[in-house]
């Protein structure tokens, strides 16, 4: 199979793959760095990353901050070729349930991270953490309610869109918070239908966004591959 880069604004990544954020000591710079050099993105959890820091018990934002940059600096070394290049992409995965969430998000920009993807949670005032920098921004949503929201907001407050979306359902996998029955139904027929649609309501409510500011919004489903 031949497959088409994935492009985010200037970046782009060889694969059209993205690996999830999964947190405490999962998605480290181990998985997200071995991503990247394939081409894909790679992404690196901050929840709770900095637990191997010693003074991860009483200084744990320190210590999470401070993490940020070593694996992000870690992964990178694991993704670069023999002469330096690198044909994936690198990120992190924040959730907006954090404490002092736009610590993180200005940590993981000023860092020198490529992308930052953001759920648990509406992530409306991104945009104000990462302003004057390059680093390209996503949310992730599971209906066309979450990204109206998010996306007018962005607009509204901030003269600005998403550089790319990601789509998160029942089939994503994960703690997703949804119910048990919601979950015992998910390959019946019908909600197959149900849940494509969605996502079809989700594109073009992007698309909207697309047109205004002139530009391509990727959108990433998670779990599956369409």
């Amino acid at each position: 199979m031949e497959w088409k880069e994935l492009v985010i604004g200037d970046k782009k990544a060889r694969l059209p793959l993205i690996q999830g954020g999964m947190g405490v000591g999962v998605s480290l710079s181990g998985l997200a760095g071995a991503v990247a050099k394939e081409g894909g993105v790679g992404i690196i959890s901050s929840a709770q990353i900095g637990f191997r820091e010693p003074d991860f018990e009483k200084n744990t934002k320190q210590a999470n901050l401070r993490a940020m940059r070593k694996e992000l600096e870690r992964a990178r070394e694991i993704a670069a070729g023999e002469d330096g290049s690198c044909s994936g992409l690198l990120g992190f995965n924040i959730m907006v349930a954090f404490h002092d969430y736009g610590d993180y998000v200005r940590e993981a920009a000023k860092a020198g991270a490529d992308v930052i993807i953001s759920g648990a949670g509406l992530p409306l005032a991104m945009p104000e953490y990462v302003e004057g920098t390059e680093i390209k921004i996503a949310p992730i949503v599971s209906s066309e309610k979450a990204a109206y929201l998010i996306l007018k907001t962005w607009d509204r407050r901030f003269h600005r869109t998403a550089d790319f979306v990601v789509i998160e359902n029942a089939h994503a996998g994960g703690h997703l918070g949804f119910c048990a029955e919601t979950l015992e139904h998910i390959y019946e027929e019908g909600y197959d239908r149900g849940y494509d649609l969605e996502i079809q309501k989700i594109i073009a409510c992007v698309k909207t966004y697309e047109k205004k500011y002139n530009v391509r919004i990727p959108v990433i489903v998670a779990g599956r591959i369409f």
